[in-house]
């Protein structure tokens, strides 16, 4: 059965909602020529705003159609970036992408790994009053509590977001295990020696994070549902510059932004018009 996403009016742009292998298309989403693209976006922000508000009652319909559950959590927007190419290497430090509207909110309980002695941690964020950190993991109680998949697994849905001390991060893709990545749960760095610690949790609280992946397409979560449509699109608004500043060759390198919830079909807010791809050369960047 085909998903409904939304009843609005596209009538302006003569838009059509139609949906073909798991992807919805609409016609007058903003295109542009790579050539004529500068670092001023070329997103139509009322588009944005349609679109968005098209994601999220469709969201809202679907949560409503679950009867097998009482309460809904609230669902991540991804913004999903394809490109026509891309660096051959992954990097496991995520790239900080300021907000409008924070996505992380007060009731999301955060877990901070670390160097040991973790007690000694657990000290410094009490000395410095940081209270946004739920659980201080050290790398000890990491490699020894944590060892079966079962574990990682359990550890990976207690907590609803991932920080660690930035000079342990390379050591934990093999501690943490792959449910993390696939989750799009992987920890986001922070320096712990910071002069104004719990400055720079809520800098992190009030940010999202952009992991460079192997290939051409990458999610970014930039909204969730529990936002207004407004909020979403001004997320998108305020971080696409920030986002495409990080991207080989920025515009010219863009093929296609979508949105979409974890569940949902993708909405599409941006192509480009066809291009020589292969008239971008992109060296490889080496893995951090």
């Amino acid at each position: 059965m085909k998903k409904n996403l939304a009843q609005i009016d596209w009538s302006h742009t003569r838009n059509h909602l139609s949906e073909k292998s798991g992807h919805i298309s609409v016609s007058g989403v903003p295109r542009a020529p790579s050539s004529e693209r500068t670092m001023s976006s070329p997103l139509d922000s009322k588009q944005t705003l349609k679109a968005t508000t098209a994601l999220l009652k469709h969201a809202a319909k679907v949560s409503e159609d679950k009867q097998d559950q009482l309460l809904q959590d609230e669902e991540p927007v991804w913004l999903v970036i394809t490109t026509k190419k891309f660096s051959e290497s992954s990097n496991i430090k995520p790239a900080r992408i300021p907000l409008r509207h924070a996505i992380v909110s007060s009731g999301v309980d955060v877990c901070l790994f670390t160097k040991d002695p973790q007690k000694e941690y657990k000290q410094l964020l009490e000395k410095k009053g940081v209270k946004r950190i739920s659980k201080v993991i050290g790398i000890s109680k990491l490699r020894a509590k944590y060892k079966t998949y079962e574990a990682k697994r359990e550890l990976c849905q207690s907590y609803g977001l991932f920080l660690a001390d930035a000079r342990i991060i390379p050591m934990l893709p093999k501690l943490i295990g792959k449910k993390f990545f696939e989750r799009k749960k992987q920890p986001i760095p922070i320096s712990l020696t910071a002069g104004n610690l719990d400055k720079e949790v809520q800098k992190i609280l009030s940010s999202t994070y952009m992991f460079k992946p192997n290939g051409t397409c990458m999610s970014i979560k930039i909204g969730t549902t529990a936002q207004s449509a407004q909020e979403v699109a001004e997320n998108i608004d305020h971080a696409i510059n920030h986002v495409v500043e990080k991207i080989p060759k920025k515009w010219k390198n863009i093929q296609s932004l979508h949105i979409k919830t974890t569940e949902s079909v993708a909405l599409p807010i941006f192509n480009s018009l066809p291009d020589e791809v292969n008239s971008i050369q992109i060296r490889p960047v080496k893995s951090e």
